[in-house]
């Protein structure tokens, strides 16, 4: 987490002001991140003096038990977290016919996390999981899976106070579990705030964490999602984009080519035609003496967009690549 060598810092000024801006910015939902973190082996202790020391500045009660609730991973590899325990890919078919039915129960799940607050009516699950809609008996049985994954993982507590079921909707309680996709997106707006009130210098950290917030597309390998998922996907790949090109163009600006190039790879890893990335790559590429890496994303960038450079003289990278190899 970004904040922690903020937050435990020996001056106490850069405590008091990175926690008035996590607190504000993110409320509770700080804690709960930090809370997280008092199960990681390598992060406890950092954690531990982090929410103490917030705890001291606030006067607020501070929880030192590791975090008991629900995160969930949904860019890259969808991931759900109990407690900081993984839920296993076999837990989700457990009760519903194997790993078809749990598929089914894991993507309701992600379906409603992608909802929000606001969660869905029944028939719009059936439509969002059902490639032909569902029937009442269908999904029934699947809510009734997924309640038993949640109370088999995280108890009944859990079960009954995060899943929300009536005869018309469902919902998860927004109070009981965190998305990296959620906190992908509010680090993004406090970056281009941030960078718009006190420059591109204070905001590297929130675009450092955006980048590294960004393990995959979103809700990859989820039932259906390929339907509902999309508009939301390309939006936090968006987000992820412009945070990797602020960060390269500021390194490049610095005239630390090599830490511009390793924020390009980063982001045309995921999208090699990123236009305002990839010319940074050559640009950085070309002062380091590397013509070999400039080849080699000019022609990932011509493969990736389908552009026949001798056809499209305008194409900006090409004209680039071209002005830079002349």
């Amino acid at each position: 987490m970004l904040y922690l060598p903020l937050l435990t810092h020996s001056d106490l000024a850069v405590r008091q002001q990175a926690t008035t801006i996590l607190l504000t910015h993110y409320g509770n939902r700080a804690l709960t991140y930090l809370r997280r973190l008092l199960d990681d082996p390598e992060l406890s202790e950092q954690a531990r003096v982090a929410l103490t020391s917030i705890g001291e500045i606030t006067g607020l009660r501070i929880e030192l038990r590791p975090f008991r609730g629900v995160y969930v991973h949904c860019l890259g590899d969808f991931q759900v977290f109990i407690d900081s325990r993984p839920v296993q890919a076999e837990e989700w078919g457990q009760s519903e016919g194997g790993r078809a039915g749990g598929r089914k129960v894991q993507g309701i799940f992600a379906y409603l996390v992608h909802c929000g607050e606001a969660g869905a009516t029944r028939s719009e699950i059936g439509a969002a999981i059902w490639s032909n809609g569902a029937s009442a008996s269908s999904l029934a049985r699947t809510l009734t899976a997924l309640r038993q994954v949640l109370n088999h993982c995280g108890g009944n507590e859990l079960a009954t106070n995060l899943l929300y079921t009536d005869r018309q909707r469902c919902a998860l309680n927004p109070d009981l579990y965190r998305s990296d996709a959620d906190l992908l997106e509010q680090t993004f707006k406090l970056a281009i705030q941030t960078e718009t009130r006190e420059g591109i210098g204070a905001a590297v950290p929130f675009y450092q964490y955006v980048l590294d917030l960004y393990d995959g597309p979103y809700m990859e390998g989820i039932a259906g999602a390929q339907q509902w998922a999309t508009e939301r996907g390309a939006s936090l790949l968006n987000k992820t984009i412009i945070a990797g090109e602020r960060l390269a163009a500021h390194a490049y600006a610095a005239g630390r080519d090599q830490e511009c190039l390793q924020y390009c790879e980063r982001i045309m890893t995921h999208e090699p035609c990123a236009t305002a990335v990839v010319g940074w790559h050559l640009r950085a590429s070309h002062r380091l003496g590397l013509p070999v890496e400039m080849q080699r994303a000019y022609h990932r960038y011509l493969a990736a967009t389908g552009i026949n450079p001798r056809r499209k003289r305008d194409d900006p990278i090409v004209q680039l690549y071209r002005e830079l190899t002349a």
